[in-house]
This record gives C-alpha cells, sequence and structure tokens, in this order.
C-alpha cells in the first residue's frame, strides 16, 4: 500500500458536482460509508485526479506546473494528500484502521438495522406499515405448493407494487420453506460474486434469525468475505425489501419471523456471458447445495432483482419514448424467456455477452437463483416504471420456480445453459 504522503491513492470514490461558498467542484462521496463526504474545489481537481498511487507528490506537482503553465509547490499536494488521509479517503494504513473498526462495530452489532423505512410505499409505522403489505400482498384464492425459487423487485414499494404483489402474492399461496435464502443486487459490488452476512435482519415488522450454520457452511467452502464487501450491507436495499416481505407473509401465516440466509451479489464472470460452466460459479453453486443438504431444510432461493435502467438520468442522451418501451419490453420477455425453458446461463448470455447495454443490474442474483432452484420459471408479472418526465425507466419482473422433484436438496441438474 502506497504512502499517501509520497505517492497518494485515491480510494473508489462516488463522485458529483457542486457548488460550496460560491466554488464549483466536486464532492467525493464513500460507498463504504467509513469517509464522510469531501468538497474538493475546481482548482485542486487537476491535483486529486492524479492521485492514483504511481506518482509521488513530487511528481504531480512537477506535471500539473507544466500543464497548467504556473508553479504547483510539491508542499501544497503533500498537505492535499494529508488531508484527504486525515479523512480516509486515500489508500493508507488509516483507512485501513478505519475500515477495520467499521466492520467491527457491523458484525458486533445485534442485528443489521433498518435503513431504509420511511422511503416510497414503506411506512416506518408498523402498523401502517403492515397495512400497507396487507393492501399490496393479494389473499390467495387457492394453495400452490412449495416454491423452490422466487425472482422479486427490489425498486422501492411504491413504483414496484405490483410486481411485489405478484411475487408474494404467489409466494404467499405457497408452502412455506424452513429457510430462504436470498440473493440481493450490490449496487456498489461486491468485488466477490457473493457476500453472506452473519448477523440478523430488524425492520419495522422485528427482527427475523440469520441461520448463520448455512451462512458459515457456504464460506468456509468459498473463502471468508472482504472488509469492503461486509460494509456493502449496511446500506443495500435489494436485501432487506425481501426480508421485509418474508416477515410480513410469516405474519400473514400465523408463523415465526422467517429463517435467511442473506448474500450480495458482485459479478459473475466469463468469457461470452454465461458463467455455468465456469469453475468459479460450479464451486459457487456446489456451496449452496452442500449446505442445503446439510442443513435437511425446504429451501426457497429469493432474488431480489430489477432489470433494465434507461435514459437521461442513467446517463442516455434521450427521453424515453413509446419506440424504446416496446422495444426493451420484447428484448426483455425473450431474455426471461430463457428463464422459462430452464435455461439461466442462456438468461445471463443474453445480457452481458451484447454487453449489457440496457444496464440490467441484477443478472447475477436472477442467475444464481435460477441454477439453486433448478426447474422451469413462471413469468408472474413484467413492468416498467417510468417517470412522468421521461427522464427515467426502471423495469423488473416476478418470476416463480418450482423444483422439478420432490427433493429442493437433490444435487442433480439438469443441463443449466
Amino acid at each position: 500500500m502506497p504512502d499517501p504522503t509520497t505517492k497518494p491513492a485515491l480510494r473508489p470514490l462516488q463522485t458529483q458536482t457542486a457548488t460550496v461558498d460560491q466554488q464549483q467542484g466536486y464532492v467525493l462521496t464513500d460507498p463504504l460509508g467509513v469517509a464522510e463526504p469531501a468538497f474538493v474545489p475546481m482548482g485542486l481537481v487537476p491535483l486529486v485526479t492524479r492521485f492514483d498511487g504511481s506518482a509521488t507528490t513530487a511528481a504531480i506537482a512537477a506535471a500539473v506546473s507544466t500543464e497548467l503553465g504556473q508553479d504547483v509547490p510539491a508542499q501544497l499536494v503533500e498537505q492535499l494528500a494529508t488531508d484527504l488521509d486525515a479523512r480516509h479517503l486515500l489508500q493508507s494504513p488509516r483507512y485501513v484502521q478505519a475500515r477495520d473498526a467499521a466492520v467491527e462495530q457491523l458484525l458486533t452489532s445485534p442485528a443489521r438495522p433498518c435503513r431504509h423505512a420511511g422511503s416510497a410505499g414503506y411506512p416506518e409505522d408498523p402498523e401502517q406499515l403492515d397495512q400497507a403489505l396487507r393492501a399490496m400482498v393479494p389473499e390467495p384464492t387457492t394453495p400452490g405448493p412449495q416454491l423452490s425459487g422466487l425472482i422479486a423487485p427490489h425498486i422501492d414499494l411504491a413504483r414496484g407494487h405490483a410486481g411485489y404483489a405478484a411475487a408474494y402474492g404467489r409466494l404467499l399461496a405457497a408452502e412455506p420453506a424452513d429457510l430462504y435464502v436470498v440473493f440481493g443486487t450490490g449496487h456498489q459490488g461486491p468485488s466477490a460474486p457473493i457476500t453472506g452476512l452473519p448477523l440478523d435482519w430488524q425492520t419495522p415488522l422485528g427482527t427475523a434469525p440469520t441461520d448463520r450454520t448455512f451462512l458459515t457452511a457456504v464460506h468456509d467452502a468459498l473463502g471468508q468475505p472482504q472488509p469492503e464487501d461486509l460494509l456493502l450491507h449496511r446500506d443495500e436495499h435489494s436485501l432487506e425489501f425481501q426480508v421485509l416481505l418474508l416477515q410480513h407473509l410469516s405474519i400473514r401465516r400465523g408463523a415465526p419471523p422467517p429463517r435467511l440466509a442473506c448474500f450480495l451479489c458482485g459479478a459473475l464472470p466469463s468469457a461470452d456471458g454465461d458463467p455455468t460452466d465456469e469453475p468459479y460459479l460450479r464451486k459457487i453453486t456446489a456451496a449452496f447445495r452442500s449446505a442445503a443438504a446439510a442443513s435437511g431444510q425446504r429451501i426457497c432461493y429469493v432474488a431480489g432483482a430489477d432489470l433494465a435502467h434507461l435514459g437521461p438520468f442513467f446517463g442516455d442522451p434521450d427521453p424515453i419514448d413509446n419506440p424504446l418501451q416496446e422495444r426493451l419490453e420484447s428484448d426483455e420477455r425473450l431474455r426471461l424467456a430463457n428463464l422459462e425453458s430452464g435455461r439461466p446461463g442462456a438468461f445471463h448470455r443474453a445480457i452481458e455477452g451484447h454487453g449489457n447495454p440496457d444496464r440490467i443490474c441484477s443478472a447475477p442474483a436472477m442467475t444464481l437463483t435460477a441454477l439453486l432452484a433448478r426447474g422451469t420459471g413462471q413469468l408472474l408479472h413484467y413492468e416498467q416504471a417510468t417517470a412522468a418526465d421521461r427522464s427515467q425507466l426502471v423495469s423488473f419482473c416476478a418470476v416463480s420456480f418450482q423444483s422439478p422433484d420432490a427433493n429442493p436438496t437433490d444435487k442433480s441438474s439438469a443441463d443449466p445453459r
């Protein structure tokens, strides 16, 4: 790790233009929440953009002096590096110490605290929340068989109302599982394909327990989570919304809180977009199937997953129009047909094999759920949430899976590609 006072290296941060005290510049935000946001005036941007760990502060000063045609003292660059390091914005021993302290605080918490109550469609008050969820999830008219898998949205509950209703209405009609293994989209990572959190989960509806034996068995087989990946759990909503709905279903059934094992998903890299033949993914699925078999529990795999993200809000030049929406729906139904025919590898390849131009955020969570649930999917719902000003579109779906045999922990599987 470079010495921040000699070869400063900025950590992976989010940037946003801002004006502070009539100065234009950028706000640096830490997705891990270790550092507080920091404002960098525009005049310092040529220096900070060179903080990549490859150049000394003296070399940076010399390069910027040449670029600007004016003297930039090396002491200025050194002081800037010192200030950023004091804020935990550089890769340095100071940052590592703060990161490790944050991880320890997280893992010694009694539960992962609720972070998104009060968002659209998600009242903070337990009674209001219960009423809202009862209005959202319909009472089943006929019972259904146990599900081995479910794909549900992770968009806010207000916009995703109908998608959540379709997914969790179908799950409410099914025989409950003993354990829900939940895969959530990691919007800021993680670096590993999966990262489990060994904490219980808290929402306004109470606390849902984590099956630490199952989660530990998976990570014992695959390696322990990276500290940065664990910290991403703190603010991620994709898992919290699924936990909330699973809690609600248990309340509706008059049952104890659901038993959970929750994992954030990173990328599933491959040569052609289909990761199912990659040794690392076979190792991952084997770890989950082994943990499932050892637990002896009836398991339902759940993905908290959205699909496309299009429009100027996401960087596209043009507003959303009807031809784009029609093209997108046609393309997405074709991709989802791969899940309906039991081919999660082909589903993933249809997205990542073409560079993912529609910015589908949840292919890994959906692919893992389909691989482990096995069998064919049933598309229950497809929808596009489009802003009134046509600046953005987020699509999502609901898909249910039934295992092709009666034993959900059986390791055999048809060709998943």
